[in-house]
């Protein structure tokens, strides 16, 4: 099943974040942090979506959040995913597209017209399946970005 995520999904929702920068190799904000990070999407839906899917005892298998953007080259407001997860053992069910099938039905009613996602660094090792899956969920590519770190 597939929810909107509430600010008591949050613990939750922070575990299954970590879980996925520790398998991109990624650096790790505190469970605090990620923590508050999470409520804060779930409760403001102006700045984004968090969406959640569970299984049948009401576990969180997989999460989609999703930041609203405003560009001047982009017309109007469009959504970049910040974070799709989906737990190990339920990889390979459709769960992920479910995720992403219920965030474009939910910027389709905002009037959100593009969503865009960044992919893994260049060294993680499933980064062709990766882009083998946003492929076959209808995203085409933009190129590589970049960041500059503040702190």
């Amino acid at each position: 099943m597939i929810r909107a995520a509430s600010g008591e999904d949050a613990p939750a929702v922070a575990a299954a974040i970590e879980a996925l920068l520790i398998e991109l190799g990624g650096e790790r904000p505190s469970s605090a942090e990620l923590e508050a990070a999470a409520r804060g999407l779930a409760e403001d839906p102006a700045v984004g979506s968090l969406l959640v899917a569970e299984d049948g005892g009401g576990e969180i298998v997989g999460v989609c959040a999703t930041s609203w953007q405003h560009a001047i080259h982009v017309p109007g407001r469009y959504g970049t995913i910040q974070d799709l997860w989906v737990h190990p053992d339920w990889r390979s069910r459709a769960i992920g597209e479910e995720l992403i099938l219920a965030l474009v039905r939910q910027a389709d009613e905002l009037g959100v017209g593009r969503i865009e996602v960044g992919l893994p660094q260049e060294t993680f090792a499933g980064l062709r399946a990766t882009e083998r899956f946003y492929r076959q969920n209808g995203f085409n590519p933009l190129g590589p970005r970049m960041r500059r770190l503040l702190k």
